[in-house]
């Protein structure tokens, strides 16, 4: 590609200056000092006002409000990453209430399959369930990292990577399904139904039945000797047996595995039949899992449908006889990490319990049922892997992102007066310290939590903080109780902070920053709490609202919406949905399942700023401003996008379609947007320049690919708000 080469950037960026400029000036924010209104390139539908630095509070403090073309383009794009149409241009402009009519579009947007993605990838991080790691997986097992196994043909990623990949997206498609059958929203902390897939409800059991304690050490509750007495092993994987007999109690292959290291068994030990181990005691000279506890028959069933063969070894025999650990083929079945269901997490005693290894009931079961309390978001592995615990910290961390995910608050520091609690840490936070503000309230509270999980999330088994007894004192709202993690839950759902922390959640989604409070602030969050916490009211209301239109004055505001970049997950969907590339930068893809353009998209957006979250950071990370790292990053995956999606996309087409789908489809400009002239004419100049390029002219496939280029960085595709 001719044209793409480093050496010509300066050619084909004179083409994005040139289109950024006219849309900047173009987008409805001109000042008193801008472009006529006659001006084809400001256009009708500018609205100047005035602006007056030193204003006071309840003028419209601001450059100017934002026209139709690009308010409406601002909320689709926030919402679905499409771009405006022309009928809903049309529709628009010729509305005799525009507010109105933006929010019965929104309605509809909101049901498109786009918006549930966009949505889904909201709430994993609003919900803080993107943390996982090799080394986290591990640690809610109580166990050092490992590596698991894979498929093979085509090959995955590790089975813990995506069981990670299952955790991140598990309660974010929850939530969206409650916000598709108009659930009340706080739901989201009460729930026992949760979308997931089959290898998590297998992880779910297995955790129910091995509980890491505080110390570390482990309980197993839910199996035992009767459901596996004896485990057999084969020295080959011609002589395994499939699956659905291995765990089949009625089968002469129940717990019959192959075992990879049996053949080259160290020691003059290695092993050329099947061997039988006997779980409930272990004779001298016979095979016994290497671990030696009922936990180490559990974790070796476990593992093995994981792809991990643990070690086995000969008990008390000299020399040592023993096989190493291999990583191999699952047995779980790659569909068991896509099989998205409604479960319900129901409560049992520990006999009537889910089997972990129950692989065939377990498969499209409608309910898990588990020892553990569950509870909403607050009982997630996502949430758990992202927020470690130990016993120095205590819950507090844990706690303290509870409160800041549901509430969109955190402790304040300030002591509560006439409240001394009998449970608050006073080596860690006496009455004459400066962290007694904050731990005076939130000590008491995190009982809530340490009475039911323990430090590594496991069930609580320890009688002396099962029964513990937990304040919640905050913001006005006290309540003692002995519920824990539940009872927290559901008071989190009554709190009145709840509405407004998620309106707020939203308007950083849609600004980049905090809605400013006032009058229509509290009409927001007024209609939905009316509406029994509908978030589709929420995001309707707020989205059609001026707060992040800016298409006129706020009461009590003195600050109107500001233009963006397009964060990573912004501006992905905006490429992926615009040009019909499902999930084009691979954010929902791990590598080895990923295209080669995903996986170059995917590099080159690494340095785009992504909406995310931070410890004790109440208020999410959302960059609003760009840089050279990230106009340059952008750049590269605009050419990566350019190389190897274009033809997927346009190939066959006329040069003059391809020019006006960059311009009606990519950048976002209708045929009546009174940009989209300007724009088809400087693309179309581009081409023909750098056709006849003197120096090394580009076909017209490379002409056009560059034109790509500067669609893909114009301010509606990588910007919020033009």
């Amino acid at each position: 590609m001719k044209k793409l080469n480093h050496g010509r950037n300066a050619r084909w960026l004179g083409g994005v200056s040139a289109l950024a400029m006219m849309l900047a000036v173009a987008c409805g924010d001109a000042g008193t000092d801008g472009p006529d209104v006659d001006d084809p390139i400001d256009g009708p539908g500018s609205k100047d006002t005035a602006w007056d630095p030193s204003g006071t509070t309840g003028e419209c403090n601001v450059d100017a409000l934002l026209s139709v073309e690009s308010y409406a383009t601002k909320v689709k794009g926030l919402l679905t990453g499409l771009p405006l149409s022309e009928v809903d241009l049309a529709t628009l402009r010729d509305a005799a209430d525009p507010q109105a009519e933006l929010a019965t579009m929104i309605d509809g947007w909101i049901q498109t399959p786009e918006a549930e993605e966009v949505l889904m990838r909201f709430f994993m991080t609003a919900f803080q369930q993107t943390g996982g790691d090799v080394e986290s997986f591990f640690y809610l097992q109580g166990r050092n990292a490992a590596n698991t196994g894979r498929f093979q043909n085509p090959r995955t990623n590790f089975t813990h990577e995506m069981l990670n990949q299952n955790f991140a997206e598990s309660f974010a498609r929850t939530a969206v399904e409650l916000v598709k059958a108009g659930r009340p929203f706080n739901e989201v902390l009460t729930t026992d139904e949760i979308m997931m897939t089959t290898a998590q409800m297998v992880f779910l059991a297995y955790k129910d039945n091995v509980v890491v304690n505080d110390d570390e050490s482990k309980t197993v509750r839910t199996t035992g000797d009767s459901d596996y007495p004896t485990i057999t092993l084969v020295p080959n994987q011609g002589q395994a047996p499939p699956p659905a007999q291995v765990f089949n109690p009625n089968s002469a292959n129940f717990m019959t595995f192959y075992h990879d290291d049996l053949q080259d068994g160290t020691g003059g030990c290695a092993v050329n039949g099947p061997i039988t181990i006997n779980t409930q005691s272990f004779t001298n000279g016979e095979w016994r899992i290497a671990n030696g506890s009922d936990f180490g028959v559990a974790n070796f069933i476990y593992m093995a449908m994981m792809g991990r063969h643990e070690s086995v070894r000969k008990h008390n025999v000299t020399p040592n006889c023993n096989t190493g650990a291999a990583n191999r083929t699952p047995l779980l079945d790659r569909n068991d990490f896509s099989d998205w269901h409604m479960v319900k997490l129901t409560k049992s005693g520990a006999g009537g319990a889910s089997k972990f290894w129950d692989l065939n009931n377990l498969r499209g079961a409608k309910e898990l049922r588990l020892v553990t309390d569950q509870s909403g978001f607050l009982t997630r592995m996502g949430f758990y892997s992202t927020w470690p615990n130990n016993e120095d910290n205590s819950s507090r961390v844990t706690l303290n992102q509870m409160l800041i995910v549901a509430l969109g608050q955190s402790f304040d520091g300030e002591a509560v007066s006439d409240f001394t609690p009998s449970n608050l840490d006073v080596e860690h936070a006496g009455p004459e310290t400066p962290c007694y503000g904050c731990h005076q309230t939130l000590d008491p509270m995190r009982d809530f939590v340490r009475a039911s999980v323990t430090n590594y999330y496991g069930d609580q088994l320890d009688d002396t903080r099962d029964a513990m007894e937990a304040t919640f004192i905050f913001q006005g709202m006290e309540q003692i109780g002995t519920g824990g993690i539940k009872e927290f839950a559901g008071l989190l759902a009554q709190h009145p902070a709840f509405a407004p922390g998620w309106i707020q959640k939203l308007c950083y989604f849609a600004n980049s920053e905090a809605c400013p409070e006032g009058a229509e602030f509290d009409r927001i969050v007024a209609a939905f709490t009316d509406s029994n916490l509908d978030l589709r009211v929420a995001v309707r209301e707020l989205f059609s609202s001026p707060l992040v239109t800016g298409e006129s004055c706020v009461a009590d505001v003195v600050a109107g919406t500001e233009a963006t970049i397009a964060r990573r997950s912004a501006f992905c969907a905006n490429l992926s949905n615009r040009l019909g590339v499902q999930d084009i930068c691979g954010i929902l893809t791990l590598s080895d399942d990923a295209s080669n353009l995903q996986n170059g998209m995917r590099s080159a957006m690494a340095s785009v700023p992504d909406d995310s979250f931070s410890r004790s950071l109440v208020e999410p990370v959302t960059i609003a401003d760009t840089g050279l790292f990230i106009r340059a990053n952008r750049e590269v995956a605009c050419t990566v996008a350019a190389q190897n999606a274009f033809a997927m996309v346009y190939d066959g087409m006329k040069p003059t379609d391809v020019i006006d789908s960059l311009v009606t489809d990519l950048m976002g400009l209708p045929a009546n947007d009174h940009r989209h002239e300007a724009a088809i004419n400087i693309l179309t100049a581009h081409v023909s320049e750098a056709q006849s390029d003197a120096e090394g002219a580009a076909t017209e496939t490379e002409a056009l690919q560059s034109a790509f280029v500067i669609a893909c960085m114009s301010p509606g595709t990588a910007g919020v708000g033009f």
